[in-house]
């Protein structure tokens, strides 16, 4: 692999590898990040919608106040309760008996004891409220200081009051508090109701007590709708005992939360937590409406039972729940992961063309190199790389050229080393060989030295012992030759010369 293409691939290889690592650490460092800061979010948001519901609940308040404190409503207490001052103890509690018997047997409405109630001046004044301000109030009555109700909106089930337990707390030992009673869901009305109870005060005593029943289901369907518009999680309003008062698209006090919120309600404080629901993780924070936890100027609370009323309360306060899925709360931690992992794949290609341009530019003087090197190995040394750079390829360059140099020098005089070396080889050579003849030549000779002491007349020779012997006997004896005996011409002709067949034979010779 060509050595632009290896760095183009070991940079995208990196960058791949970079990308994952990164995207990985980032998405879990980014998920726990996105999560504390959405959870950290609903807890505010859990805590200014307790702060906004219960602003709700204290204009209801506020508008049951000025509604009591008309005139026309102390005046007629006082008159009533001087009627029923007038009487004693006994005669007091059996007219309010009697009464109360009366009321609660007479069927028609029209009857003249009814009307007397539903129609003076203050009942009259208490409806007209109803009608100005449409669908805000349920009924609306009015009791004096002995718990007897003197005027009314519409036909209650009874005319004593003073041994209810919205009474006694709106009472509260002649202190005077308001109390919110929570209803539940009143059929009368068809609608979630707060009884407003206001005591009414005249020189720090008590002189009457004013009952607003107000319908505050679309007040909290407003706030929750508001909610819904702006924010991914849910939001519901809560009791203590996890029963649902109301959520959007639920019909109030029909579902309630899981035991494991519950007990954390139960405490009554703000929080937070992550609970499994529906098949996924919800990040749940919740937050208690202050109101309804009761204080001196405020009570709160209800009864489970009562009549017209479905599901009261039974002394809970209301909390504030916002939840979000945990998928929903990532959705964003993911949507950034992605960017980065497509910035990170785009970052990672364009470094690769990069690395690929930039790895051919800077490859091209190593490529040169690596050619000049394969030619020289090849034996060509009088090759030389051309590249004319400050950096140590340029370094690098200069050196193998004055290696190719050095190595054409050493080439030359290896070559007449070479030669010498063949020439002497060859003398060597020639002379081994004629070593080689010459000792074949002595295996098969000796040589004889010195003086020989030879008769000049017989030509016997005489041996180191001083005995006389024939020359063929002593150089047979000192030497390795052989003798023949034959004739010289000579010799032959001073021996035969006169005979015939020697003659002939030399005729034929000739």
């Amino acid at each position: 692999m060509k050595i632009q293409y290896k760095a183009a691939s070991i940079m995208t290889l990196l960058g791949v590898v970079i990308v994952i690592l990164l995207s990985l650490y980032y998405d879990i460092y980014n998920h726990k990040i996105i999560l504390d800061k959405e959870m950290n979010n609903i807890e505010n948001i859990s805590k200014v919608m307790a702060s906004h519901i219960e602003s709700h609940i204290k204009e209801k308040s506020l508008i049951a106040i000025t509604l009591s404190s008309a005139p026309l409503i102390k005046n007629a207490l006082l008159k009533s309760n001087s009627e029923f001052a007038a009487l004693t103890d006994n005669d007091r509690k059996h007219q309010i008996d009697r009464q109360n018997r009366q009321w609660m047997e007479t069927a028609d409405i029209n009857d003249p004891f009814i009307q007397n109630h539903m129609t003076n001046p203050v009942a009259l004044y208490l409806k007209y409220q109803q009608i100005i301000i449409p669908g805000n109030y349920g009924e609306i009555f009015l009791t004096n200081r002995y718990g007897v109700m003197i005027a009314t909106t519409g036909k209650l089930t009874t005319l004593a009051h003073a041994h209810k337990y919205w009474w006694i707390a709106g009472y509260d030992d002649g202190r005077g508090r308001i109390f919110l009673d929570d209803r539940g869901f009143d059929t009368s009305v068809e609608g979630y109701v707060i009884g407003v109870v206001i005591p009414i005060m005249d020189e720090n005593k008590i002189i009457g007590i004013l009952k607003c029943n107000v319908n505050i289901m679309g007040s909290l369907t407003d706030v929750i709708q508001e909610f819904s518009l702006n924010n991914p999680g849910r939001i519901k309003i809560v009791r203590t005992g996890g029963l649902i008062v109301s959520e959007p698209g639920v019909p109030p006090l029909s579902t309630q939360v899981g035991e494991t919120l519950v007990e954390l309600l139960r405490q009554k404080e703000n929080g937070s937590t992550i609970i499994f629901e529906s098949n996924a993780n919800q990040l749940v924070a919740f937050s208690p409406i202050q109101i309804t936890m009761g204080s001196e100027q405020f009570g709160f609370g209800g009864k489970q039972k009562s009549i017209d009323h479905i599901k009261g309360n039974k002394g809970e306060a209301w909390h504030v729940i916002v939840s979000l899925s945990e998928k929903k709360a990532s959705k964003t931690a993911r949507e950034i992961t992605t960017t980065v992992v497509i910035v990170g794949i785009l970052f990672t290609i364009l470094t690769a063309i990069i690395s690929l341009f930039l790895g051919k530019w800077l490859a091209k003087p190593i490529v040169e190199l690596s050619t000049t090197a394969q030619i020289i190995g090849e034996g060509n040394l009088e090759t030389r790389a051309d590249v004319n750079s400050n950096d140590e390829i340029g370094s690098l360059a200069k050196s193998l050229n004055k290696m190719a140099k050095n190595l054409q020098n050493t080439m030359t005089s290896r070559d007449k080393l070479i030669h010498e070396i063949k020439l002497r080889k060859k003398t060597e050579d020639e002379r081994e060989s004629f070593i080689q003849k010459l000792e074949h030549a002595l295996n098969e000779i000796k040589t004889l030295s010195g003086l020989l002491p030879i008769c000049a007349n017989c030509k016997k020779v005489r041996d180191d012992k001083g005995y006389w012997n024939q020359i063929e006997s002593y150089i047979q004896q000192h030497s390795e030759a052989k003798f023949s005996h034959g004739m010289c011409p000579e010799c032959a002709d001073r021996l035969y010369g006169d005979q015939e067949w020697y003659i002939k034979m030399k005729e034929k010779k000739e």
